[in-house]
């Protein structure tokens, strides 16, 4: 079994070499690891990929040679070291700097484990008063000193100014509060949260929304058994309003085009009291299957689900729905903060996505119902993919309309279209827009 320093390290290394995803590399590596390591190995992971580039910034510093003229591995070993120094109160210091140069010696050589202490030790040294990133360009700054990438900090000044971007960045850096849905279809949040404290979860009732809770650690959630008979399911706000917004009613006919994992569509059932009939679909069969499970498990009886391309026109579904969710594939730039390695997506690559959202979208409202009504939402904070879809599909389709909506803990949404902010709300970046077919 690998140590956890070292298989953060593998992670890192596989990462960069592959962009193979962080959490599926680990689940594997930690498989069978003590929970305190396996702890340790995805915290320093996530930790270096959460802020690589100022770790760069302060490494530089005490090295005497360019970090691009670095062997690889070595600058992801200096990497993985420097965190636990900066950011790691509870490592000893003398632990974070030997076993990140044995790391150098077993994957480098001697002479790089040389440069690696020297390099390590002089940050250990300077804790007390890190080196500062220069403020003389507030783009550089940004980028460099919250670690993401220069593209996203600019688009973000741009709208939010400095000060509001600045809260964004550092937001995203900062630990998310976990919170669940409970399923009312088989137990009452006051039965939950009761059950919870004599188990010895500390979990708490969420502020605004009825039916959420927040935990206050993840101490013995995902092992519990009332996850597994469906009693809560793990599930952010922003995710949970969304489905507030569109108000799915009981007896309505609910579409959800993208629904894996399958939680906006459980939690429609739920508000519908699982009478009506609610159809789920995702391009991928065994997310699909895994819905159905979840459905089951969930003691939901009104979904069905079947396996399906959103941006491809189903004739059979035209003008059946009473109510759609329609939550697009997008380029995840609202989640930063769950999943660090989202910052290093390609800006360019990017630009592909608001043709196929627009697609999904146009489909949408062909299946609604004269009077119907859907949301269309993304887990992204970049106004290509959200409010120009939107704009754009409005302009070709006047026989569809914004509809204002109400959240609870925001109010009142006139403009019928918003974006949840994680410096602002407290939730995943999202951004939902409800739209009425007025004329059929």
């Amino acid at each position: 079994m690998l140590s956890a320093r070292e298989t953060a390290l593998r992670a890192l290394i596989s990462f960069r070499r592959e962009g193979a995803w962080p959490d599926l590399y680990l689940k594997k590596a930690c498989a069978g690891m003590r929970a305190e390591e396996a702890a340790l190995a995805s915290t320093i992971t996530y930790g270096v990929l959460q802020n690589r580039e100022y770790l760069d910034f302060l490494l530089s510093r005490f090295s005497a040679r360019p970090l691009e003229k670095i062997t690889p591995q070595v600058l992801d070993a200096l990497r993985l070291g420097a965190y636990q120094l900066v950011f790691l109160t509870r490592i000893p210091n003398s632990a974070a700097v030997n076993e990140s140069v044995e790391l150098v010696k077993k994957h480098a050589n001697a002479g790089a484990a040389g440069y690696a202490n020297g390099v390590l030790r002089a940050l250990q040294r300077s804790l007390d008063a890190l080196p500062e990133v220069p403020r003389d360009n507030e783009l550089d700054y940004l980028s460099i000193r919250y670690s993401h990438p220069r593209w996203f900090a600019g688009k973000m000044r741009k709208r939010l100014g400095f000060a509001g971007c600045e809260a964004l960045l550092q937001a995203n850096n900062t630990p998310v509060p976990v919170t669940a849905r409970v399923n009312t279809l088989k137990i009452t949040r006051e039965a939950l949260l009761e059950r919870f404290s004599k188990e010895d979860i500390s979990a708490s009732p969420h502020q605004h929304l009825p039916n959420a809770i927040v935990f206050d650690t993840m101490k013995g959630v995902l092992q519990h058994e009332g996850l597994r008979q469906g009693l809560f399911y793990i599930q952010d706000i922003a995710s949970q309003l969304c489905v507030e917004a569109l108000s799915p009613r009981p007896g309505d006919t609910v579409f959800d085009l993208c629904a894996a994992p399958g939680g906006k569509s459980m939690l429609a059932a739920q508000m519908m009291e699982d009478k009506g009939s609610l159809l789920s679909m995702d391009i991928h069969p065994h997310k699909s299957d895994l819905i159905a499970q979840n459905a089951q498990t969930y003691g939901i009886t009104c979904l069905q689900t079947i396996p399906s391309d959103a941006s491809v026109y189903r004739e059979a579904l035209a003008g059946r729905a009473d109510a759609i969710v329609c939550d697009v594939p997008c380029s995840g730039m609202g989640v930063i903060r769950k999943k660090p390695d989202v910052r290093y997506k390609d800006g360019d690559k990017i630009k592909g996505l608001p043709p196929l959202q627009l697609a999904i979208l146009e489909n949408a409202g062909k299946y609604l119902k004269p009077g119907g009504r859907l949301v269309y939402s993304t887990c992204t904070v970049l106004r290509e993919e959200n409010e120009a879809v939107v704009e754009q599909f409005l302009a070709a389709h006047p026989d569809f309309a914004l509809e204002p909506f109400d959240l609870p803990g925001i109010g009142r949404v006139e403009e019928g279209m918003m974006t949840l902010w994680p410096h602002i709300h407290g939730t995943d970046g999202f951004f939902m827009a409800k739209i009425v077919k007025v004329r059929g």
